[in-house]
């Protein structure tokens, strides 16, 4: 894909809207992959800061593993790192220079042993706040030039907005199973409490005080014991008769 490629193109590209229910993911891989293609990188990443202001790896494009790993960069001499920080970019890094290496050693060698011969390192934005990193890795020396920059620096604040969406439907996502985790483990219970006050000829909360005992001595989760109960795996019995022993 050649640099000079018209910004339409990528749009069409991309799935309808970058909001909603898109797939925030594919959109951020897609748009990784026109970055590198736009600006003649041979790969691309899109590094999001998390809570703790750790760079994490939501996309990529071409062969970053190596040099990013799974989890983000490990080190924290590095041009993504000074790039998120400062707020900066960092472009046309010269990995061959000794003053490159001096600067990011472990990055540079990297870098260079993955064949990269340029990087450039991008502020992604969100209003005023520098929300993430786009990284890009190219294995000529060909410097960007300003025009290019520009247009890079907009394809970051575009990819800003993408990774901040797509962080809050995990967030989201986490949270919806979390709710949803507990209220299952409510309704377990709440079956388990009814059952055990049949059982026994008690009433509800007298039978969730016996219960609750005997999962606290034995040291047990009251939903896994609940689920006990319900699917008759938990003989009643034994709880009824711990609890009485203990008076």
């Amino acid at each position: 894909m050649a640099r000079e490629e018209p910004l339409t193109q990528v749009w069409a590209d991309l799935p309808e809207g970058l909001v909603g229910d898109a797939d925030c993911a594919e959109l951020l891989r897609r748009l990784s992959a026109h970055c590198a293609g736009l600006l003649g990188a041979a790969a691309a990443a899109v590094l999001l800061a998390d809570a703790h202001h750790r760079l994490r790896v939501v996309a990529d494009y071409g062969d970053t593993a190596r040099l990013l790993g799974p989890d983000g960069p490990q080190d924290a001499c590095d041009p993504y790192a000074d790039c998120y920080r400062s707020g900066t970019a960092e472009t046309d890094i010269a990995l061959t220079d000794p003053r490159t290496a001096a600067r990011w050693p472990h990055f540079t060698a990297l870098a260079r042993e993955r064949g990269h011969v340029t990087a450039h390192a991008l502020p992604m934005r969100l209003r005023s706040r520098t929300v993430g990193v786009l990284a890009l890795f190219s294995r000529t020396a060909a410097p960007l030039g300003e025009q290019a920059a520009a247009f890079a620096r907009s394809l970051a604040d575009l990819l800003a907005v993408t990774a901040v969406q797509h962080k809050s439907l995990e967030r989201s996502h986490a949270e919806r199973s979390q709710l949803q985790h507990a209220l299952s483990s409510r309704v377990v219970i709440e079956q388990a409490k009814g059952m055990l006050a049949e059982r026994w000829t008690t009433s509800v909360d007298e039978a969730f005080t016996v219960f609750r005992t005997y999962a606290r001595a034995h040291r047990r989760r009251l939903p896994d014991l609940a689920r006990q109960v319900v699917d008759g795996t938990l003989d009643s019995g034994l709880v009824m008769e711990y609890f009485l022993n203990r008076r």
